[in-house]
């Protein structure tokens, strides 16, 4: 099993811009991933990416406000895969999401489990 805290991310939804009519990475998107980039590298030893995982994420909100907690998933796993830690995230086999029941904290985390699948579990 590995085991990371990452800092909060921008929800899906705020993660891309147009510009000048393309479609690019926002600058809070981009900051996050270099943030959150770092802490993985921080935590995590190198090593060969998982092929198939489970991923159990507990979410600690910044704030009280309304979030929908689905938004914090695909960048989470973008950036799981781009960091090295998945090969890819469609070879998930399955993903958690949860509220921490701890009261909001700014700037408010995730903690992550991401847990190796064994080929015999694979279909």
């Amino acid at each position: 099993m590995i085991s990371l805290t990452l800092p909060y991310p921008p929800s899906v939804n705020a993660t891309h811009r147009a510009v000048n009519g393309r479609v690019i990475l926002s600058k809070r998107y981009r900051d996050w991933i270099l943030e959150a980039g770092k802490a993985v590298a921080a935590q995590l030893p190198a090593q060969a990416p998982l092929k198939h995982y489970r991923l159990w994420i507990e979410a600690t909100a910044p704030d009280r406000r309304r979030r929908d907690l689905g938004n914090l998933e695909k960048p989470t796993s973008d950036l799981l895969k781009r960091a090295g830690v998945i090969e890819d995230d469609h070879m998930a086999r399955g993903i958690f999401l949860h509220w921490s029941k701890t009261p909001p904290a700014k700037p408010g985390f995730l903690k992550l489990r991401i847990y190796r699948v064994s080929t015999s579990e694979v279909d």
